[in-house]
Order: structure tokens, then C-alpha cells, then sequence
């Protein structure tokens, strides 16, 4: 558990099976690090759907501004992962491979194989992903 959980007020998930935008529950905090650069600029927001735990299935609204990156050190956890681009690009580094997919593309890979998302553009991006297992 990080300081950011410890200090976080105790919050049960609404339980759907309809959700508005404020029912979403934020899960930012939960990444290591949030961009190469400082400042608002750089940021990254995940809000999660519902109680994921639950359904044993994390779906993310995810939103990346420019120069916003998962971080150095690649994220790798027991999953299945998958997203769609809904606005902007992102870089997506799947083990050895890199690509950048613009809005309308996909991916979907084994969450075991070390993986970074980077937004190295000058607009906003905007994704939605899901998870199975959850891990955040």
C-alpha cells in the first residue's frame, strides 16, 4: 500500500450497473510515475468503472496530455490488457515492440511482457482499456 492509499478516504465503488462520469473512481494515484516532465502538462488520469475487483475485469478511462508517460520503468503484471484509442495518439511499447497508434486503432496483449504507454504528441489523448485480472 502506498502513502496515497493509506491517506485515501475508504470508498466502496458504486455498484452499477450504471455509472456516471462522477462515480468514477479515480485511480491516478496508483501509478508509480506520471510524466517525464513536471507540472500539469505532463499529466495522466485513470479513472476506473465500477468495482473491478468484483467483476474481475478493470475498465479504465484513461486521459494522457502531451509529453504524459506510465514512467521509466515499464509496467508487467498477470493480466490481459486491451485498449482502444479514442482520441490522439500513443506510443505503446509491448516488450520489444513499439508503435504508435492514432485514434480508431487497438491493442491488446499479455500484461506479463514489460509495457509502457507514452503520449509523445502535442495534443490529448484520450483511451479506454480494460484489464483481467484487475492490477491497480
Amino acid at each position: 500500500m502506498g502513502m496515497g492509499e493509506f491517506f485515501e478516504p475508504e470508498r466502496s465503488p458504486p455498484k452499477g450497473p450504471f455509472f456516471s462520469a462522477d462515480e468514477l473512481v479515480d485511480l491516478t494515484s496508483r501509478v508509480p510515475a506520471q510524466g517525464l516532465a513536471s507540472g500539469p502538462e505532463a499529466s495522466l488520469v485513470l479513472r476506473q468503472v465500477g468495482d473491478a475487483r468484483a467483476h474481475n475485469l478493470q475498465i479504465l478511462h484513461e486521459v494522457y496530455e502531451p509529453n504524459a508517460d506510465t514512467g521509466e520503468t515499464f509496467l508487467q503484471h498477470a493480466s490481459s490488457e486491451g485498449g482502444y484509442i479514442v482520441q490522439g495518439e500513443l506510443e505503446i511499447t509491448v516488450g520489444e515492440e513499439v508503435r504508435i497508434l492514432k485514434a480508431g486503432e487497438a491493442y491488446l496483449f499479455d500484461s506479463r511482457q514489460p509495457h509502457r504507454f507514452r503520449n509523445l504528441s502535442a495534443e490529448r489523448t484520450v483511451v479506454i482499456s480494460a484489464c483481467s485480472p484487475p492490477y491497480l
